[in-house]
């Protein structure tokens, strides 16, 4: 396998350490084989039964903690009913385990002995639990203002966790100086870490019987999720698994909302902009460095963004509480989406929480509790 540059289609071996080409483009990974519905039926029920939609080389081991295979929700909520998928119920409580596994397992193929990250907390957790399962040293870069339940678990995996103050794409600067001397495993920008989180695609198609539901609903920070999806529903239609791409609805925080405005102007790419700090802050990414296959990406399903504001992610949240569902602001701001939609639109939508409330309780008992 080799990466290809986004902008300039010069070639690099996987088993090369770098994150983007030297012009500064994304990169892309070819093709891959594709897994046949045979070979389903006698594997393990974790992302793995998926390994040749990766694209890793055969002889790479699985970096595994039981990932994946997350329950598929039904409730009637406000007079419709309405799907969730439950992605924070993962290993270290999001859906970034999917990303991290495949990763870390080429990572450690590769002889890393030390890698650095940024995060404003579930990235980072999941890194740090995956490298923890690989024997690999992790440094984990993160704005000053990332909740204390996510640094403490970051921690307890073992990895050093480097506050850097100010806006989330501090964090990012400070991760790539450091990766000079280290690999850097960004979900931000590694292409291995965008064809783990297809995962949840395949997932969806098996849980769903084959017949997919007409649109998905999921946060956007970087966009990573979004383009994975993409990724893997694409994949399944050109296996002839499925006949058609569900519209992809991508969600973010009016207070940071790149790439919903570049969608909403025709761009092609995002454009920087002044934010805010967001209570949604897994969705807080200003400068998303694949923002431009995001963009393709929803504009090829068909889909489109929408924007939240503060109040109405809050609103999602107490209304998540109510269902049973303890998830973060990020995942509610998905459920503040589809309010916002058409009944139409509503109709059979899948709405994936991303993040589990566990690690935010301190922020969410200030917020509803009233607690200091």
């Amino acid at each position: 396998m080799k990466y290809a540059c986004s902008s300039c289609q010069k070639f690099f071996s996987v088993a090369e350490k770098r994150f983007r080409c030297s012009c500064g483009g994304f990169l892309l990974l070819e093709s891959p084989a594709f897994f046949s519905k045979k070979d389903l039926r006698h594997r393990d029920h974790c992302i793995w039964r998926y390994r040749e939609g990766f694209g890793l080389p055969e002889d790479v081991q699985p970096v595994s903690l039981g990932e994946g295979r997350t329950p598929i929700l039904r409730r009637h909520f406000e007079g419709t009913d309405l799907t969730f998928k439950l992605d924070f119920l993962q290993p270290s409580g999001s859906f970034k385990d999917r990303g991290a596994s495949v990763l870390l397992s080429l990572a450690k193929s590769i002889g890393v002995s030390h890698l650095v990250e940024d995060s404003s907390g579930n990235a980072g957790a999941a890194v740090s639990a995956y490298a923890a399962a690989a024997g690999i040293r992790c440094t984990v870069y993160v704005p000053d203002y990332t909740p204390e339940g996510k640094l403490i678990q970051m921690k307890l995996y073992g990895s050093e966790v480097v506050k850097v103050p100010g806006k989330r794409q501090e964090a990012n600067r400070a991760a790539i100086e450091a990766s000079e001397k280290s690999y850097y495993a960004s979900h931000l920008w590694n292409p291995y870490f965008i064809m783990g989180l297809q995962s949840a695609a395949f997932e969806i198609w098996e849980q769903y019987e084959g017949i997919l539901p007409p649109r998905v609903i999921v946060p956007v920070g970087g966009g990573g999720f979004l383009e994975g999806l993409y990724s893997g529903f694409a994949a399944l239609r050109k296996a002839g698994y499925v006949k058609e791409v569900p519209q992809l609805i991508g969600v973010q925080a009016e207070k940071c909302p790149p790439l919903h405005r570049a969608f909403q102007e025709g761009l092609p790419d995002y454009r920087e902009t002044d934010v805010e700090t967001t209570v949604a802050e897994g969705i807080a990414v200003q400068k998303p460095p694949r923002g431009k296959a995001v963009l393709q990406a929803l504009r090829k399903s068909r889909g489109w963004t929408v924007g939240v504001t503060e109040e109405e992610i809050l609103s999602a949240e107490k209304a998540l509480f109510s269902m049973g569902l303890f998830a973060e602001p990020t995942s509610a701001a998905a459920l503040a989406a589809w309010r916002k939609l058409s009944p139409a639109e509503k109709d059979g939508s899948l709405i994936i929480l991303t993040g589990n409330g566990l690690k935010e309780t301190q922020k969410l008992s200030k917020l509803f509790l009233g607690s200091p």
